[in-house]
């Protein structure tokens, strides 16, 4: 309507606004909202929802986020209960931000000089040392990207809504050239990855910075309460809030930022979150619980989910097949998305050994997780977790929407639904999971080496600084093969030759810190001690960096860049670009959160900072175009 700001758009035989100016608190931009309705579910038709594929983090943080806005969700999971996923088995932790580790004006501070010089700052400056940047240079490092960072340090970015104005891509002239051929202009859709010259590997620098310049207002939004400027209790209730380890630390002098105060200050003293340091990170960054975080993640987040009034769970559901509208609708879709759209799913109930078709009109999420379960040594555990059904699911709707196309034309169809799945030979080994004949592989945890565990052969000899200067602290993929190597060096094939040693830690100290990996050891016929022995340990496959390739905003691409219409992924199902051919100690969880609430935005309408209009309106056409499907 002329004047008021908001376009609008019939369907389902009902009427919805998108692209409401109007402001709300519960963005989380500020930004444009769809104007949905909070009780659209209530005579409604039961397929007016946001179907998610999977309850772990990235699922639920796609639900809930999608619900603040008023979209009704109906998540479904592969076991009898919505904790059966691989994020309730993370272990070590979550990505947050040390707002504490100051340089000094000498550039010292416990050996944060190298951090500085790392990152081309001078001595003598006094600021923070963990920044956005900080955090996607580390992210780089363990990707195997070996080249520099193309945003210089005068154009460095703090916490924001890493909208498309900051996109790397944005800076070439080609990709704001309208004109410009299809071979040189960046594809509209695309994650900005790169391929690095000397390495070979693929990374992207634009999802890494978006990790890092959202990635603390999203655990503030999803886990964090008022005592660390939270606001999911505020939007979720106080069942959400992630009881993280917290230490108590002196009053914090006169001369410290009042801001960076005021988010860990309570009463007297500042009762502050605790964090770890973990491999290839150059600060303390970790915020935990005990060594089962992702445990405690999911049980709040999932709880959080089943108590909103517009997200149902339906468990023992498995997906067999994807549903897209055979017809192609009208064709209106257009404008950087491909004419087939996504319209819902085909479902398993295995209680009832029934099949049936389940219809989203707010599109369907893929978030099942990896496929590291299909590996014969995997710390994923038994059922149905990570044996890639996400990326199943895609290939075959990428075959049978190739197949289905006109043959007049094959080779633009083969084009353009090519892709869906990308880079999946990036599989990330964990360097250290207990490895004992004819038992399954259990992890142990980054943060024990975080904590000054030190990897040693048969003998004792301490053997990481031989692959590394930083020994047990180098990135995965490097630790990995060192520990690989080591085993293989035994003349015996009946002694091992790879220990992971914590014993010189203080005993009751260790039990209290790690009580999930003391509780599996002793648990074992024969009792095992981390307290006092020295633990066996192998790589085994851990995390799937690639997967079902997105855009920043996790709308499925194909290789040229166009959207799958209402098809989204999230979590480690998806291939954003953020890892390489390794990744980053702890980035796992935060991914799952921040791109998970980032389709939800999608979903409900939301824009960034008023930035993302070809998104929004894409998004527009495809929910102007369901009701012909």
């Amino acid at each position: 309507p002329s004047g008021s700001g908001i376009r609008w758009s019939s369907y389902v035989g009902d009427v919805r606004c998108f692209g409401s100016t109007t402001t709300t608190s519960g963005s989380s931009s500020g930004g444009r909202r769809s104007n949905s309705s909070s009780s659209a579910t209530a005579g409604g038709a039961p397929h007016e929802r946001l179907l998610i594929l999977g309850s772990g983090v990235a699922g639920c943080a796609t639900a809930l986020t999608a619900a603040r806005h008023g979209i009704p969700v109906t998540i479904l999971h592969a076991g009898s209960s919505r904790n059966d996923c691989n994020s309730y088995w993370a272990q070590g932790g979550v990505i947050y931000r040390n707002y504490r580790l100051r340089e000094t004006d000498n550039g010292g501070n416990g050996g944060t000089s190298n951090i500085s010089s790392a990152l081309g700052g001078e001595e003598g400056i006094k600021g923070l040392v963990d920044t956005p940047r900080s955090l996607v240079n580390d992210i780089r490092i363990a990707s195997g990207y070996t080249g520099p960072l193309q945003r210089e340090e005068s154009e460095s970015l703090e916490e924001c809504v890493y909208s498309s104005q900051y996109h790397l891509g944005n800076n070439n002239e080609n990709n704001n050239n309208p004109t410009a051929t299809t071979t040189t202009r960046r594809p509209q859709g695309s994650n900005n990855s790169q391929t690095c010259p000397t390495s070979n590997v693929r990374w992207s620098e634009d999802a890494s910075w978006k990790l890092a310049c959202e990635g603390p207002t999203r655990i503030r939004q999803l886990l964090l309460g008022p005592k660390d400027a939270g606001t999911a209790h505020e939007h979720y209730g106080p069942h959400a809030i992630v009881p993280f380890d917290r230490q108590v630390l002196p009053t914090g002098s006169e001369d410290d930022d009042d801001d960076i105060r005021s988010v860990y200050k309570d009463g007297s003293e500042d009762d502050v979150l605790s964090l770890c340091l973990e491999a290839s990170h150059s600060a303390a960054r970790i915020i935990h619980y005990a060594d089962c975080t992702g445990k405690v993640i999911t049980e709040r987040i999932t709880d959080a989910a089943s108590k909103h009034p517009l997200i149902e769970f339906r468990g023992d559901c498995v997906v067999t097949d994807l549903i897209f509208d055979e017809d192609g609708g009208s064709g209106s879709v257009g404008g950087g998305s491909n004419d087939k759209m996504v319209i819902g799913a085909k479902v398993l109930d295995k209680q009832r050994n029934e099949q049936s078709n389940m219809y989203a009109t707010h599109g369907v999420v893929l978030a099942s997780g990896g496929l590291g379960g299909i590996y014969q040594h995997s710390t994923n555990p038994l059922g149905f977790n990570a044996l890639g059904s996400s990326v199943g699911l895609a290939l075959r709707l990428e075959d049978r929407l190739s197949s289905s196309s006109s043959p007049l034309n094959n080779n633009n169809n083969m084009n353009k639904y090519n892709g869906i799945v990308s880079d999946l030979e990036y599989v990330q080994f964990h360097p250290t999971s207990l490895y004992l004949p004819n038992e399954a592989r259990f992890l142990l945890t980054e943060a024990l080496r975080g904590e000054g565990a030190i990897l040693r052969d048969a003998s004792g000899r301490a053997f990481a600084r031989d692959y590394h200067p930083n020994g047990e602290l180098a990135p995965r993929d490097i630790v990995a093969r060192a520990v690989f190597m080591e085993s293989q060096k035994s003349a015996d094939d009946d002694v091992h030759n790879a220990y992971l040693d914590i014993s010189h830690r203080d005993s009751e100290w260790l039990k209290d810190r790690f009580p999930s990996i003391h509780a599996h050891l002793k648990s074992r016929t024969n009792p095992m001690d981390f307290t006092q022995e020295k633990i066996p340990v192998i790589p085994a496959a851990h995390y799937t960096c690639g997967g079902v390739t997105t855009d920043l905003n996790g709308c499925v691409i194909a290789s040229n860049g166009e959207w799958y219409g209402n098809l989204y992924a999230a979590g480690e199902a998806a291939r954003t670009g953020l890892h390489g051919g390794n990744r980053l100690a702890s980035t796992s969880l935060l991914e799952g959160l921040v791109y998970g609430a980032s389709v939800g935005e999608m979903v409900a309408g939301v824009v960034s900072d008023g930035t993302d209009d070809k998104a929004l309106e894409n998004r527009e056409r495809v929910m102007e175009t369901m009701h012909q499907a």
